[in-house]
């Protein structure tokens, strides 16, 4: 079973109303969005209980954002002609650039850690005198 079909069992049927209408609210232009008010009012719930799902429900989160994944993926071709009008322009976006080379896996962050040794190498007798002087110090303590 889908992750989708599983939230979906979890909500009643004015719950998964609620969430397709607040993904395709937050989709629209800003002029022609509606208010929480006028969603729970074409749900018929009374605004609280909306705000409650939206902030403290997981399930109803978890769909929502399930709902709005695939919405987006069907975007997907859109961001992509996006992302080449920016690399291809007349001044190429050096971040369009740097995001094309990461999701196509052909820049990766590299780290390198170098660790010095301040002393350089050190004799026997070196390692014994430091022996003995940190069993002077416990003793003193």
């Amino acid at each position: 079973m889908s992750r989708l079909k599983e939230l979906e069992a979890k909500l009643d049927a004015r719950q998964r109303k609620a969430a397709y209408i607040l993904v395709e609210n937050e989709l629209r232009e800003t002029g022609d969005k509606l208010t929480q008010e006028q969603i729970a009012e074409e749900i018929g719930v009374d605004r609280t209980t909306l705000y409650h799902w939206r902030t403290k429900n997981r399930n109803f989160i978890a769909y929502k954002n399930e709902i709005a994944d695939d919405f987006l993926s069907d975007k997907r071709d859109k961001v992509y002609a996006q992302l080449m009008k920016l690399i291809l322009g007349s001044q190429p976006s050096v971040k369009a650039i740097d995001l094309f080379m990461r999701r196509f896996g052909l820049l990766t962050e590299k780290q390198v850690t170098i660790t010095e040794e301040s002393g350089g190498t050190r004799s026997n007798d070196d390692l014994a005198k430091e022996l003995v002087e940190l069993d002077d110090l416990l003793k003193d303590e």
